[in-house]
């Protein structure tokens, strides 16, 4: 696992860094040093996504969920890959279970709050976006 870890840090700096390739492969290590880790998958699943590769970025990111079901960010990261692809309702299920799961993720706030606008559903866009700010100010 600490060689896992080691390249997944690897992975993190290059995606950084803007070597999106590079932290690709670095993310594939760590992958096949420990298949069952989740954070791994996660980050590669949003390489992906920056990349422009949907559904690869859905692939890993169903895998971490697979491997880690109380995995906030995933739920997060997989709702911004639905909302790219204009599957509004399914990302707000995905936000809407990240907040579940961590009441205190603002990202998942705001996201939701995107979708929610695309929707035109202002009132909980805008409920959504207060929520976000409250956390905000809270960490300061």
């Amino acid at each position: 696992m600490k060689e896992a870890i080691k390249a997944c840090g690897r992975g993190n700096s290059l995606w950084i860094k803007g070597e999106l390739n590079g932290a690709i492969v670095a993310f594939d290590e760590a992958i096949r040093l420990d298949p069952q880790f989740a954070r791994a998958y996660c980050n590669r699943g949003t390489v992906y996504f920056e990349q422009g590769n949907h559904q690869q970025a859905l692939a890993d990111f169903q895998e971490a969920l697979r491997l880690r079901p109380d995995y906030p960010r995933a739920y997060n990261n997989r709702g911004v890959v639905y909302r790219a692809m204009g599957a509004l309702q399914q990302a707000i299920e995905d936000y809407t279970e990240s907040i579940r799961l961590d009441p205190h993720y603002a990202d998942a706030y705001v996201n939701r709050a995107i979708a929610y606008d695309r929707l035109g559903e202002d009132a909980k866009a805008e409920a959504d976006r207060a929520k976000a700010e409250e956390l905000r100010e809270h960490r300061k």
